[in-house]
């Protein structure tokens, strides 16, 4: 009876040791994916920012206009770094110089608060 004691102890400590920590969620794994606000064939154009586990993002600024005024889409896109702090939640991008509380709100939509106006990105 004690050997089976010792060898289910064994056995926890063996399948514990197992565990991966890379399931642990990590400060800003809420900011992960695409976000978006706007239409490119609106006024102002679609505005998205991509973050990617590995704290790398893009950005990317669409803008389309279409006939009789113009016909043509203009596009920018680039990379960036990124980090958040908790306590405030901040999102902090040096690229952009952005350094800006944000929050999520009940509907998923991420709140920039110091981010072009404030907008919401779903």
């Amino acid at each position: 009876m004690r050997n089976s004691r010792i060898l289910i102890f064994i056995f926890i400590i063996a399948i514990s040791s197992c565990i991966n920590d890379d399931d642990e969620i990590k400060p800003g794994d809420e900011l992960l994916g695409s976000w978006y606000h706007g239409d490119p064939y609106e006024i102002g154009g679609e505005y998205t920012l991509i973050f990617y586990a590995d704290y790398y993002g893009f950005w990317g600024d669409k803008s389309y206009f279409p006939p009789p005024d113009f016909e043509y889409a203009i596009g920018v896109a680039s990379g960036f770094s990124w980090s958040t702090t908790n306590n405030p939640k901040t999102l902090i991008i040096p690229d952009l110089e952005l350094n800006t509380p944000y929050s999520i709100n009940a509907e998923g939509q991420l709140i920039l608060n110091n981010f072009r106006q404030g907008i919401i990105y779903i």
